[in-house]
């Protein structure tokens, strides 16, 4: 299946149900006092404190006080060296305004702090158990500090410890900001290219490489070294891994043969004919009906080709409509939207009239089918009022908008409510300006 490119940015979280905030069995025992009364109760017993700033729709914050806090492992080493607590973001008062101090705009960040409220270290975004017990480490002085740790791996060299580094390095960077931040980008994308280039073989091909690989590898360099070792060993990562390393690869070459497309290459069609030999097993894993995936994914690019290159929208509708008949009973609500998308972003908006009803005729049959993710629905409409707008219909565009904005109402983080009700908003805004 190809992943859309979303038409209304937005962040994604998990959602899990069936979730209680406070620690229960073994697990972590939670202070019930204030941040301030916490941070009395931590000098008084020599300890740190750990604060886990959650809201009550958040699901990640869920996964994390369901799997992790309740661990006894991790109780006992918290309550031992910590006075924990949690802090609802949402909540008026101390809670909320400490959430602020602190600059918390992600759920759930996790910070550990000395009895003088300085900060120790933070995490933003849920772990699981082994990450979340290294940073606790990490803030006891039980484990090396991250910048010693790369300090030590830089000059040792020593694979472990490069390996260590790669893994700690995403929860690292990601509390850091501006140049400091880019800094660090820079160090870890040089420890990585020297880990990999040391290490590639037999022995790389194991999980925590292939996570390591699927965080910091560039997806979309043609003939890259570490993605060209994965694909002559393709069988051995999938006995030993799974289905994992191929839809990686997957991903891999179809952002080649994109590149290659857009820019009006022949040579994306070499890597099309990749569907058919050596990644033949990757390819495998992806559902795509009653078409072969080099099929499927041969109308894909060369509608692509059609479009970003030869800027030949008629040959390119002509193309999907027999991609569409070729699909048949197959056939799709992102089907329909993908190629409305495609023909819409990159030809620029720069369509005649007929070619905007062909848009709008694509994505009204996407909104026609029931299952369609809530995520996509939007997407969709979205693209709709765009399209109405850009054919003078704004009475409908005004429609389509407001039809987005009340169903991102049923999306349960309300951060990304916001976000998208904020976009929308916006189009509604140029629409007024418009007629």
């Amino acid at each position: 299946m190809i992943v859309m490119r979303k038409y209304v940015m937005m962040i994604c979280f998990s959602l899990f149900m069936g979730w209680s905030m406070s620690g229960q069995g073994q697990g972590i025992k939670f202070f019930e006092g204030t941040f301030d009364e916490a941070l009395a109760k931590a000098k008084q017993e020599k300890k740190l404190v750990f604060v886990d700033f959650y809201a009550t729709w958040c699901g990640p914050c869920k996964q994390m006080a369901e799997k992790v806090f309740t661990d006894e492992e991790v109780g006992k080493f918290m309550n031992e060296r910590f006075v924990c607590m949690q802090i609802d973001v949402e909540k008026t008062g101390w809670q909320k305004e400490t959430a602020e101090k602190f600059n918390v705009t992600v759920l759930p960040t996790l910070i550990f702090f000395k009895g003088d409220a300085s900060v120790v270290s933070r995490l933003a975004g849920a772990r699981e158990k082994a990450d979340f017990l290294n940073l606790a480490k990490v803030a006891t002085g039980e484990q090396l500090r991250f910048e010693k740790l790369y300090d030590r791996a830089k000059s040792k060299k020593d694979l472990a410890d490069m390996q260590l580094v790669l893994k700690q390095a995403p929860e690292y960077v990601g509390g850091l900001q501006g140049m400091e931040a880019q800094k660090w980008i820079v160090r870890i994308d040089k420890l990585y290219n020297e880990y990999t280039k040391a290490k590639m073989g037999p022995d790389f091909i194991n999980k925590e490489d292939f996570q390591i690989v699927s965080k910091f590898n560039k997806k979309s360099v043609k003939d890259d070294a570490v993605m060209e070792f994965m694909v002559k060993n393709l069988e051995t990562y999938m006995n030993k891994l799974g289905e994992a390393p191929g839809i990686l690869l997957v991903e891999y070459n179809n952002n080649v043969i994109g590149e290659l497309a857009r820019a009006g290459k022949d040579e994306y069609k070499k890597y099309l004919e990749r569907i058919n030999t050596e990644l033949e097993a990757a390819y495998a894993i992806m559902p795509t009906g009653t078409l072969t995936p080099y099929e499927k994914f041969k109308y894909y690019y060369d509608g692509m080709y059609l479009l970003s290159y030869k800027k030949d929208v008629t040959s390119y509708v002509e193309l999907m409509t027999k991609y569409l008949a070729a699909l048949g009973d197959q056939v799709g609500a992102n089907d329909y939207g993908e190629i409305a998308q495609n023909m819409y972003v990159m030809s620029k908006g720069k369509l005649n009239n007929e070619q905007l009803g062909q848009v709008k005729d694509w994505l009204v049959k996407a909104m026609q089918y029931e299952g369609t993710g809530l995520i996509d629905r939007i997407n969709f409409v979205t693209m709709l009022g765009d399209t109405y707008k850009a054919l003078k219909e704004f009475d409908k565009a005004k429609e389509a908008y407001n039809q987005g904005y009340m169903e991102a109402l049923q999306i349960e983080n309300k951060m990304r409510v916001a976000q998208i009700q904020m976009i929308i908003k916006r189009k509604l805004q140029a629409l007024e300006l418009a007629k």
